[in-house]
């Protein structure tokens, strides 16, 4: 009997391509990458009221007091108000998931495309959020160079002139932050490498909004700081957050697409309250 060639006509995955996936598709989305969120919590906060408009009354100084001569008494002195007046900007985002896509996806669609309208909301509000940063009137630093630990302590000191009271913070740019890591490695290394030291971990990545804690202040970082700028500036008083319609989402069927809408919406609106306190640092 004649022994056959086994190498002919195999039976390969090229002739039995309808048997098998073309590729396995896992049931576990890997979410978008987004910048950082951490300015919200900072912002002196006020809910919905019955305008689009939120006024901040600020009281101007109207300066010491002085002494006077018996049985003449004093002036009155003129005294005045300022205000901080935050407007609520609509904004949001909407898709539309077709039943096709819903009914033969391995994903949660509506539950995965909902989150994802969340996390754009609320990178809108940090974007205006931040951008905010960069406004205040007096500066640390020098444009375009390298941020220092000595940046960070000018900043702080800057509030201290000018009697600000309260808890303060920092929000840089991951660059910044990396170049005050550099630093602390090398011209501050002998001060921080003493056994006093008061800032441990300061040159640890946290791949997080939080970075250290350093110059008397918690530091944070988000890639949506201005290139122009981040600030150290007084929790619940340098600015404001005006919010009348926090994120809502809602669906709607769309019969002759056929699909479904969903549309995320929010109204706010953010304002500098008081430039005193705060200290925009100049960076690179």
């Amino acid at each position: 009997m004649a022994i056959m060639d086994p190498t002919t006509n195999p039976i390969t995955t090229t002739a039995a391509n309808d048997t098998y996936f073309a590729a396995w598709v896992s049931d576990e989305i890997i979410d978008e990458t987004r910048a950082y969120n951490v300015c919200r919590p900072f912002f002196k906060y006020a809910g919905r009221q019955a305008s689009n408009v939120y006024n901040w009354p600020i009281q101007d100084d109207p300066g010491v007091g002085a002494t006077y001569t018996e049985g003449t008494g004093l002036a009155n002195t003129a005294i005045t108000t300022g205000v901080a007046a935050a407007t609520a900007l609509a904004y949001g985002q909407m898709f539309t998931i077709t039943d096709e896509l819903m009914e033969q996806t391995l994903i949660d669609a509506m539950g995965h495309f909902t989150a994802i309208l969340g996390r754009a909301c609320a990178e809108y509000m940090e974007t205006v959020m931040t951008a905010l940063l960069d406004d205040f009137a007096s500066t640390s630093g020098t444009a375009a160079t390298a941020t220092t630990y000595a940046t960070l302590l000018a900043a702080a000191n800057a509030l201290e002139q000018r009697d600000m009271v309260g808890t303060y913070v920092t929000v840089l740019d991951p660059t910044a932050i990396g170049n005050i890591r550099t630093d602390l490695g090398t011209s501050a290394a002998a001060f921080l490498g003493g056994p006093g030291s008061p800032v441990p971990g300061t040159q640890d990545a946290t791949l997080a909004g939080y970075a250290f804690h350093l110059a008397g202040a918690d530091v944070y970082q988000t890639s949506l700081v201005t290139t122009t700028g981040g600030a150290t500036f007084l929790v619940d008083h340098a600015l404001g957050l005006y919010e009348m319609r926090p994120v809502r989402v809602e669906t709607q069927r769309v019969i002759a697409l056929p699909g479904t809408e969903i549309v995320a919406t929010g109204r706010a609106g953010v304002i500098e309250i008081v430039d005193l306190a705060g200290q925009t640092i100049l960076t690179n």
